[in-house]
């Protein structure tokens, strides 16, 4: 037979044993039940009013989508009301709509998204002009006065240019297209 110590010390094992198994399957039953609305965790950081899949967007929901382009670190805001195929959506569904988008508040009243492109804005993207960098002639994105950024420094020096080319300069040169930009700097590189 066994004795007394011996069967109270395999009983408490056994016991200990089945009480961590019952805790690890409550544990790994509810946490699955969480994760299952749509496998998606809302960031710490994300304004809820109220932390529930029962709020959806309506039709007069403000949608507030906030664009930062990187390279040239310009914000582009754009304040819309949802089109129908938004109308309806909960946070979890919004977010496969649009991947790659931060929800930063979401509410019956107001939608607020930001996303990051590593991309210049359209206004640099789409503008060029010819001005002045560090005493060289120098292409910029953008339009004179407007934030430029330096595309390009030639070795096209400025004090070797005509008074009118180098006060054009100084308010900035706009060009329309490649041709035009490679015309004017051949003209001032034969002065």
């Amino acid at each position: 037979m066994l004795s007394f110590k011996k069967f109270n010390k395999r009983y408490a094992l056994l016991c200990a044993s089945l009480l961590l198994a019952i805790g690890i399957s409550v544990y790994y039953v509810s946490y699955l039940s969480f994760l299952d609305k749509d496998n998606l965790i809302i960031p710490q950081e994300t304004e809820v009013s109220k932390q529930d899949s029962k709020i959806k967007i309506n039709a007069d929901t403000d949608i507030v989508q906030k664009i930062t382009y990187l390279k040239c670190n310009d914000e582009e805001i754009l304040q819309t009301k949802p089109t129908e195929n938004l109308v309806g959506l909960n946070i979890y569904q919004l977010k496969k709509v649009y991947q790659g988008w931060e929800i930063d508040k979401f509410d019956t009243n107001e939608v607020n998204m930001t996303l990051k492109v590593d991309s210049y804005c359209r206004e640099h993207a789409n503008n060029v002009f010819i001005g002045v960098h560090d005493g060289h002639v120098a292409v910029f994105y953008g339009k004179p006065g407007y934030k430029p950024i330096v595309k390009e420094t030639t070795s096209i020096q400025v004090n070797k240019l005509m008074p009118q080319d180098v006060e054009d300069l100084q308010h900035g040169m706009v060009v329309q297209s490649k041709e035009e930009l490679l015309r004017t700097l051949e003209g001032m590189q034969s002065r």
